[in-house]
């Protein structure tokens, strides 16, 4: 019986270890795949780094080991390892705010005529 536990123990504490060493590696080259992304397409991009920063504007420039974000005339160099999420808005939000939007200004519209109508009545 104690066999298998530890057997188990040594297998769970290896294969962790293991997923711990990967996991910033896969996450650094998530934010060059995004980040190089932004760069073919030039979005308008938010990044967030682990140092509570909040970053916009675009990507002007990715290297193997930094990139440069530029807006307004001001340019940041960042480092991938540095970045915890590189996010940039939606075109398909934006045309379903615009939307929601403009049914809620028909909507108090169309219950403004039926009040006004009601009044006169």
């Amino acid at each position: 019986m104690k066999k298998p536990l530890v057997w188990l123990l040594i297998v769970a504490l290896t294969s962790s270890a293991s997923w711990a060493d990967s996991s910033p590696d896969r996450h650094i080259e998530s934010i060059r795949k995004k980040v190089n992304a932004c760069v073919d397409q030039q979005r308008r991009v938010v990044i967030e780094t682990y140092n509570h920063r909040r970053l916009q504007g675009f990507i002007t420039e990715a290297k193997t080991d930094d990139f440069v974000v530029s807006y307004a005339g001001r340019a940041t160099t960042l480092s991938y390892a540095d970045v915890r999420k590189v996010k940039w808005p939606s075109p398909v939000l934006k045309q379903v705010e615009l939307v929601g939007a403009a049914m809620a200004t028909a909507g108090v519209l169309f219950g403004l005529f039926i009040l006004a109508g009601g009044l006169r009545g």
